[in-house]
């Protein structure tokens, strides 16, 4: 006995029949797709059902609905590798062995180029922190952080025994989104002698640029500068 090939609804069908026209590239990226009138009068279904098509597209990526306007072929989305910025104190954190030493905290005013960088006016002022974070009483990370005093005006009060300034930050104001720049570097013979670095071969640290922001407004610009060594990216291999 022969078994009937199973028969897709009538959205399968229309979404076959959009998704092969934008694979095989007849409709290259910005092309107008038929409107669900015309779809609906196409296979002989209800607008409806070539609605469900036509959204169900636009939610995996490959249309793109523009009310009053109609759907286009959507832009593709690049995959890109996801790496999970690395962090040297959360070991130290979780373990609660996390502290850290005040090197300075000063009250500066922006200059022209951290006015740009921090969004305000040249002359605001910014409280300048430099720390050195421990793992166990041993240094880890060097970092400076710029703040606009008007967000923080208590954090001169902080002593940050047991938290990171970051963490006294979000308390205030969340973060909301963040930029990054890592890259190798040789420290400064002051940021070598903060993260005792004097063995040989112990010179070569990561810098990671950092800049914040709470909604529309700049939280913090960071900083960090930390061993090579202690570096990690990826997931573990098993």
């Amino acid at each position: 006995m022969t078994e009937k090939s199973p028969t897709l609804p009538q959205f399968a069908l229309i979404k076959q029949y959009l998704r092969g026209h934008i694979e095989s590239g007849d409709w290259p990226v910005g092309t107008r797709t038929p409107s669900e009138n015309d779809l609906a009068s196409l296979f002989s279904v209800s607008r409806m059902t070539a609605r469900r098509a036509v959204q169900e597209l636009a939610d995996e990526g490959l249309l793109l609905r523009v009310p009053g306007s109609g759907s286009f072929v959507a832009e593709p989305e690049v995959t890109r590798p996801q790496f999970e910025l690395f962090d040297p104190l959360s070991n130290a954190q979780a373990s609660g062995a996390y502290s850290n030493r005040i090197l300075g905290l000063d009250n500066i005013a922006a200059d022209q180029a951290m006015a740009n960088l921090m969004g305000l006016n040249i002359g605001a002022r910014l409280h300048q922190l430099t720390l050195v974070h421990l793992d166990s009483e041993r240094p880890v990370q060097w970092q400076q952080l710029h703040i606009d005093v008007s967000l923080a005006p208590a954090l001169p009060k902080q002593s940050f025994k047991k938290i990171t300034p970051q963490a006294y930050l979000d308390w205030l104001s969340p973060s909301t989104s963040a930029e990054h720049r890592l890259e190798a570097v040789l420290p400064t013979p002051a940021q070598r002698r903060e993260l005792a670095l004097t063995q040989d071969g112990a010179g070569v640290c990561m810098q990671l640029r950092q800049r914040s922001w709470s909604q529309s407004q700049v939280q913090s610009l960071s900083i960090s500068v930390f061993p090579a060594s202690l570096l990690q990216l990826g997931a573990e291999l098993s």
